[in-house]
């Protein structure tokens, strides 16, 4: 397998705001920093963005220790509100936009300055300085391209990813805002679905690799067993069709 073909078999790229790294105290919290504000604007709640450290891990590839120092970074530079509702079990995450305004005013301000200085400290250079600058700097961005690449092609060529193993039910599976969505597209109790899953994972021992797509597959089988137990339409007497329509005129 080639490593482009590898690549595929990872995923889609995150991408990251890196001159923020400096700015939110290191690589990490801005990785999480960039990722919730993805989601900021697709929230459905005041309290922000509802998301599990499991899917954060698969988002942005931080694990559960990453996650708590990076969130911590963010909270001491005021970015960040976390609320934890801890009886539903969710945590929420919301970025204060005022702070980051606030933030990235004064970042722009030093840049500003930082360029002025440098035009008054600095003579004017002729063209074929620019030009020859413009090479250099050019040639040194091609050269760090192509290591960069080469390093990356060959660390995966050494150390593909290992793929995942089937386990038994985890103890703080619970469902997510995924499995909702279909519980209502199906029409069908999500609770009640889950209680049914667990136990008949239990009972047989069930061992799968993603526990999330397993209990999508059973709402959606549960949705369409539902659908296809409806009492057949059978041809009914007068007799039975004044009588359903006094019983729905009582209801």
């Amino acid at each position: 397998m080639s490593a482009v073909e590898t690549l595929k078999l990872i995923g889609r790229p995150n991408a990251y705001y890196p001159k923020l790294a400096k700015l939110l105290g290191g690589v990490n919290p801005a990785v999480l920093f960039s990722q919730l504000f993805y989601w900021q604007d697709k929230a459905t709640s005041d309290l922000g963005v509802y998301k599990t450290r499991d899917e954060l891990e698969e988002e942005t590839g931080l694990s559960h220790n990453e996650q708590r120092t990076a969130i911590r970074k963010l909270q001491d530079k005021g970015v960040l509100i976390v609320t934890e509702k801890r009886l539903d079990h969710k945590t929420f995450y919301k970025i204060d936009n005022g702070k980051v305004n606030e933030i990235l005013a004064k970042f722009a301000e030093s840049i500003n300055q930082s360029s002025r200085s440098k035009e008054s400290n600095s003579p004017e250079l002729d063209n074929v300085a620019f030009g020859a600058t413009t090479k250099s700097s050019s040639l040194y961005q091609e050269n760090t391209t192509k290591t960069t690449t080469e390093t990356t092609t060959n660390n995966i060529t050494v150390k593909p990813q290992k793929p995942k193993r089937a386990c038994q039910l985890p103890d703080n599976f619970k469902p997510n805002e995924h499995h909702r969505d279909i519980a209502l597209n199906e029409n069908i109790n999500l609770d009640t679905e889950f209680i049914k899953f667990k136990d008949y994972c239990l009972a047989n021992g069930k061992q799968y690799i993603d526990w999330n797509a397993a209990f999508n597959n059973w709402l959606r089988n549960a949705g369409g067993y539902k659908k296809s137990n409806k009492t057949p339409s059978k041809f009914m007497t007068l007799a039975e069709r004044n009588r359903a329509v006094l019983e729905s005129m009582r209801s």
